[in-house]
């Protein structure tokens, strides 16, 4: 039930959307690049919470709003096409529908968010001895001793909300928070459960869960009021572990990780992947209704400088692929190629894209799902032409 309310409510908001939002602020920013320090632009089309995903890894602080702008949607495609020359990169929050009738094909499409899904094996040791890359998070865990139940007891609805979700998300996102409200989530609590995770006998981190079918889905998550130390001792690596036991005894097959921002070096994306086993294409997210949109007039510079400190998470082919700028502070060898590589990689991406300075080094064994670009070919093909590059 709480599936099919929330996938209605999903698809009322997308028709809408294009009625409620046929007027676009339009932003120039300035500051410097997080790279270089050199003075860097952005055009920024759509809520300003949009540029807030990307400022960060294209601004090395909070930048300058110089100029904003009411477009109607109809004249954004003539409006930012007059105005793209001032600007290194060009960024638009947009629904999907308007996007489809008035911006056309110039750009490289991300989803706003990605959500991530692991598999529930039914013998939990053999499954960690099979996952190095969490290796050090499960001994953490057996460290500290946490232990977890399951509750549905109305009054820690409240308890969860005010003094473990709110606080860790505040802390997490500072100025670019969005709060679930309260109602949504107390919809959820009541077709679901908190799963409390317990310290020395004291309430420390907790997600709200609910059984969707054979999916255990961590609807939010929480920590004891944003605390730090307890993120360091591992608290979130124990969510996952207990969330695995109780999902086997649930008989569900798949825990739902819930979403992350879709950039390759977000940390809440590097710390899912270490865990997930493929993405959620469809999972019933109101900001399923938007896409972001990114072109730039040429790769060399701030935006390929912003390409190495991202690594962009895009669709194609039903599914995502990742953009990412070999860093030019590194030499371009054979061994620092893989090793970049290895630390980015995420499961089930169709295409994994690098911009190289120059050609393929030597020695480089490739991925099936890898392709080596030299620059050059990816500033003459644009933003809406990388695709055709492999």
């Amino acid at each position: 039930m709480i599936a099919f309310l929330h996938a209605l409510l999903r698809w009322w908001v997308g028709l809408r959307l294009p009625f409620t939002s046929w007027r676009v602020s339009v932003q120039e920013l300035c500051g410097a690049s997080r790279v270089s320090g050199q003075e860097v632009r952005l055009l920024a089309a759509g809520l300003p919470r949009w540029a807030a995903q990307v400022g960060p890894y294209f601004f090395a602080g909070e930048p300058v709003v110089e100029n904003t702008t009411m477009v109607p949607v109809w004249s954004l495609r003539r409006h930012l096409d007059e105005r793209k020359a001032a600007a290194d990169l060009t960024l638009v929050g947009i629904d999907r529908i308007s996007a489809r009738l008035f911006l056309g094909k110039g750009y490289l499409a991300m989803p706003p968010l990605i959500s991530t899904w692991q598999s529930v094996p039914e013998n939990l040791t053999g499954y960690f001895r099979q996952r190095s890359s969490v290796a050090s998070d499960v001994r953490r865990v057996k460290k500290h001793d946490f232990a977890s139940q399951l509750s549905k007891t109305a009054d820690d609805f409240d308890l969860f909300y005010d003094h473990f979700f709110k606080p860790y998300i505040l802390g997490r996102h500072t100025t670019n928070a969005r709060l679930t409200p309260r109602w949504m989530l107390r919809l959820a609590f009541r077709f679901g459960a908190i799963q409390w995770l317990t310290l020395n006998g004291e309430r420390v981190a907790a997600d709200l869960v609910m059984k969707q079918g054979r999916n255990y889905n961590l609807v939010v998550t929480g920590v004891r009021d944003g605390r730090q130390d307890l993120l360091r001792q591992g608290a979130l690596a124990a969510l996952y572990v207990h969330s695995l036991d109780h999902a086997r005894q649930l008989g569900c097959t798949r825990i739902l990780l819930g979403s992350s921002r879709a950039f390759l070096q977000d940390g809440l994306t590097r710390y899912k992947g270490k865990w997930m086993d493929g993405f959620n294409q469809d999972d019933g997210h109101i900001t399923a209704n938007h896409v972001l949109l990114l072109r730039w007039n040429r790769l060399a510079g701030p935006v390929v400088e912003f390409l190495s400190s991202a690594g962009l998470i895009h669709h194609e082919q039903a599914g995502y692929s990742a953009l990412w700028a070999f860093p030019s502070h590194l030499p371009l060898s054979a061994e620092n190629l893989r090793k970049q590589y290895e630390a980015l990689k995420l499961k089930e991406l169709y295409r994994f894209r690098i911009l190289l300075p120059d050609k393929a080094p030597p020695g480089f064994e490739c991925p099936s799902e890898v392709r080596l670009i030299e620059l050059a070919a990816a500033d003459k093909a644009g933003a809406a032409g990388i695709q055709d590059l492999g």
